[in-house]
């Protein structure tokens, strides 16, 4: 074969396999899907749940403010957000409770949450977010999230074949609006919906969506940290085997609450719907009122509002007694609001428990203790959520502090020495495709 010929030979394989790579890897229709739909609808998804959200805090946090400057209010509260939860749950029984197990179960399923759902959560979340409950904001913002990606998604033209990937979208914005952390509220959002397998499909969209979300927030509400703090964080290498050991416990501590609080949920279905929350929340306003007498302070009852105690206890040593008295009350108290019925997340009870067993730690190491109590709060979160990665990066957005190797070894060891249990029932629970009313209410 000839020079000339070599060179032709060439050049039509080499156009054959341009045309090859153009036709197979240069996809015209999924391009113009991605950007004509799924950037629109996650700019829109974050304008949307970050304008929901700031209103939404807006009402809790003016509703705490009233509420603190009447102790004995803040105290008998409770009660009437229970009694006005046990007439939502009667009307409609999958509002109770933390709200991101049975959002978890339903994105498997083809329904989209009903709009009388969204409201009733919306309103009784915001009610209990706003004093006398220890409970986070996580809980309620997955599920009016989840709704609200399904919607919209649906108003774009994005059929039920991406319904999950268009709820999680929407829980990980709104998410990450009310927590101010966009890429850990993304994140953590994946890690919920597949624990130890997780799909990056929507991830793209979700941080532009989580984002803008977060700006719409920053814009209406401001931009400060989420948890304050007024120290700087140190440590060093001779602490990281302290850390491991903290992480160990903490994990236990985390086994002890999980059974714990699901003990309860099974055992508030003794009791009807309507009495369920009123039940639990007349047995938790003890405990409630005894750490406020003993502590003296009431942002323990305000934590879901500004957050205020998590910092305290990130920077001031305690005495371990009230470390110890501050476990065991959020173990109880909220095992029996949130387990019977109370909307309300559980990263913020994880965090105080992270942060409690922190401070105790962190009395070997005063200088470090806004080390120990960052990592304890991450470790806690990760071993009770099954999401480390979303740990890491939401403490240090929630926080503005970099603690991230330290942090990494307290996770490390409670989310390996915690498999097998978690928190979020729907993590536990393998929904059929077609699953009926009952069953899905029952989670």
């Amino acid at each position: 074969m000839s020079r000339k010929e070599d060179w032709r030979y060439f050049w039509t394989f080499v156009k054959g396999c341009a045309k090859t790579n153009l036709k197979y890897r240069f996809d015209l229709s999924s391009i113009s899907l991605f950007f004509g739909r799924w950037i629109p609808f996650a700019f829109a998804v974050g304008i949307v749940t970050g304008a929901i959200a700031s209103l939404m805090d807006v009402v809790i946090v003016e509703l705490n403010r009233f509420l603190t400057q009447n102790p004995p209010l803040l105290t008998l509260y409770p009660l009437l957000v229970a009694i006005v939860t046990g007439y939502a749950l009667s009307i409609d029984p999958s509002i109770g409770g933390p709200g991101i197990g049975y959002a978890i179960l339903h994105l498997k399923t083809r329904y989209y949450i009903p709009v009388r759902s969204v409201l009733l959560k919306l309103i009784t979340s915001t009610l209990a977010l706003s004093g006398g409950f220890i409970a986070g904001r996580e809980g309620p913002s997955f599920f009016i999230g989840v709704a609200i990606g399904e919607w919209l998604g649906k108003a774009y033209g994005l059929g039920r074949r991406y319904k999950n990937l268009l709820g999680l979208i929407g829980g990980g914005a709104f998410t990450g609006a009310l927590l101010k952390a966009p890429l850990g509220s993304a994140i953590f959002a994946m890690e919920l919906e597949e624990m130890y397998n997780l799909d990056y499909r929507p991830f793209v969209p979700m941080i532009i969506a989580s984002i803008i979300s977060y700006l719409t927030f920053s814009f209406f509400r401001g931009e400060s940290a989420f948890i304050q703090l007024f120290k700087e964080p140190v440590w060093d290498l001779k602490t990281i085997p302290y850390i491991v050991v903290m992480g160990l416990v903490i994990s236990l501590v985390i086994y002890a609450y999980t059974f714990i609080f699901h003990t309860c949920h099974c055992s508030s279905k003794f009791f009807e719907l309507k009495i369920r929350p009123v039940v639990g929340t007349a047995l938790a306003i003890p405990i409630f009122l005894a750490l406020y007498l003993v502590t003296g302070d009431t942002d323990f009852l305000s934590a879901p509002a500004h957050m205020g105690v998590v910092s305290k206890l990130a920077q001031i040593p305690f005495p371990v007694l009230i470390d110890l008295l501050v476990i065991v009350a959020v173990i109880m108290g909220t095992s029996l609001t949130l387990a019977f019925g109370i909307p309300g997340g559980l990263v913020l009870p994880n965090l105080l428990i992270g942060a409690a067993v922190g401070n105790i730690f962190g009395h070997m190491f005063p200088e470090q203790i806004v080390t120990f109590t960052l990592a304890g709060m991450g470790a806690a979160l990760a071993a009770g959520a099954k999401t480390p990665l979303a740990a890491i990066v939401m403490i240090t957005e929630m926080t503005h502090a970099d603690v991230v190797i330290p942090m990494t070894a307290a996770i490390i060891t409670s989310y390996t020495t915690s498999f097998g249990f978690s928190l979020y029932l729907g993590q536990e629970i393998k929904l059929r495709p077609m699953a009926g009313k009952e069953e899905r209410d029952e989670t």
